[in-house]
């Protein structure tokens, strides 16, 4: 059953696409086989960071900005465009991980980054898909997911109503997922978001967790309790409680209480955090 953009896309085409405002200017990253901006921040030997956006599609050029006025050369990628300007899909359907190996390694060998890996930083359906990558790759060396999910969804194609195969695929084959549960099953469930009901399919939850402990490096996710695009606060703890079970410390969550789904009443906070998150992982 495909959502469509919705809220979801609505408020991460909002948050992403306003004008940057700390001077750092982007240029297209041209001859490539993928879509992105580059935003080059003047430091040395830090790790690159790729900014993956959300359901919306396209980049998320204001967050790739602000985490380049930190200090860090980043990548902002799309990985699917609704209004089919780009190389990308214009379905989140099937994304083969595969495709995300050209912009790590051009970050890697770019001659201001470190070369032993990058960092990802995933808004919304980016920070599913930022984990879903980590989990696979020990070349990221740490993930901030805003808004996580601790599940492969289903995908969004163009037709509103109809099913879609997983968002996610590797070497060829669609990762298991969960598909969105019917409005008439959500309502008579008794719930009012459709992620949320969605859960409720144990087996397909299960079949669909991703493996966040396989993460090399740290992670830091953002969520707020006030959320109603899906239960990213709850979907966060599971993550840490997973993570940390095999390693003590290594994902920290920071959860604003009455915050929505990006912390839109929080930006100045949640940067913040990610500032000195980053700094710890490549001070």
């Amino acid at each position: 059953m495909n959502i469509g953009i919705s809220f979801i896309g609505l408020a991460l085409f909002i948050v992403t696409n306003v004008a940057c405002a700390q001077g750092i200017e982007s240029v297209p990253v041209p001859n490539v086989n993928f879509d992105a901006n580059f935003f080059e921040s003047g430091s040395q030997n830090k790790y690159g960071v790729i900014v993956l956006t959300g359901s919306g599609g396209g980049k998320a050029d204001y967050t790739a900005e602000r985490i380049a006025s930190m200090g860090y050369d980043v990548l902002s990628l799309a990985y699917f465009d609704r209004v089919g300007t780009s190389v990308v899909p214009e379905t989140l359907e099937l994304i083969p991980l595969e495709y995300f190996d050209a912009p790590k390694k051009w970050l890697i060998e770019r001659p201001g980054t470190r070369h032993d890996g990058v960092i990802l930083y995933g808004l919304s359906k980016g920070a599913e898909l930022a984990l879903v990558l980590a989990s696979f790759d020990d070349d990221y060396k740490a993930v901030v997911a805003l808004a996580p999910s601790y599940v492969v969804w289903e995908g969004q194609g163009s037709q509103r109503g109809s099913s879609s195969p997983s968002s996610w695929s590797r070497n060829g084959q669609g990762l298991p997922f969960v598909p969105y549960i019917s409005r008439e099953e959500r309502d008579r469930l008794g719930f009012t978001n459709m992620h949320a009901a969605s859960l409720t399919n144990e087996v397909a939850v299960e079949n669909a967790q991703i493996g966040v402990e396989r993460i090399n490096g740290p992670i830091l996710l953002l969520s707020g309790g006030m959320d109603d695009a899906w239960p990213s606060s709850s979907m966060g703890d599971k993550i840490c409680t997973t993570v940390n079970s095999e390693t003590e410390s290594k994902c920290e969550h920071v959860t604003y209480e009455d915050g929505d789904h990006l912390l839109s009443r929080y930006q100045t906070e949640s940067f913040a955090e990610v500032a000195r998150f980053l700094n710890s992982v490549a001070p």
